[in-house]
C-alpha cells in the first residue's frame, strides 16, 4: 500500500489508486476482486441489495476487505462504512487506506470478531 502511495503520491482520485493497489496486489501472488458486489443476509435470506466493496483480497482465514479512500483526513464516515462492510459480510478482517495523506498513506487495520471491532 505504500509502494502505491510513494510511487502515485498524494492528491490523485481514489479510482487511481485503486487500481494500482489492485496491479500491485495481482504481481504479488494475491488473488483480488474489485469493486465486489456482496448481497448481506437478513432472517437467513439474501438480500436484494449488496455492498460494493472496492477490493477485496481472498485469504484462507477469510476475505480480506480494502476500502482505498483519497482524503486529506479519514472522518467518521469512511470508519461507519468499513465497520459496515465487516458487519455486513461477517469476513474478518478490514483495511482502510487513506492515499490523500502526506508522506504516507493513512493505514488502519481492523478485525471483527462476533460483531466487536478491533484495531490491530
Amino acid at each position: 500500500m505504500q509502494e502505491v502511495h510513494n510511487n502515485l503520491g498524494a492528491g490523485l482520485p481514489e479510482y487511481i489508486y485503486q487500481e494500482a493497489l489492485a496491479k500491485e496486489l495481482l504481481t504479488n501472488g494475491f488473488t483480488i476482486h474489485k469493486e465486489l458486489e456482496y448481497h448481506p443476509m437478513y432472517k437467513g435470506e439474501k438480500l436484494k441489495s449488496y455492498l460494493k466493496m472496492d477490493l477485496v483480497v481472498e485469504s484462507a482465514v477469510g476475505n480480506i476487505i480494502i476500502e482505498c479512500k483519497a482524503l486529506t483526513q479519514l472522518t467518521e464516515r469512511e470508519h461507519y462504512q468499513t465497520f459496515g462492510y465487516l458487519r455486513g459480510t461477517g469476513w474478518p478482517v478490514a483495511v482502510l487506506v487513506n492515499f490523500g495523506t502526506y508522506p504516507k498513506a493513512q493505514i488502519e487495520r481492523y478485525y471483527c470478531n462476533n460483531g466487536v471491532i478491533e484495531v490491530f
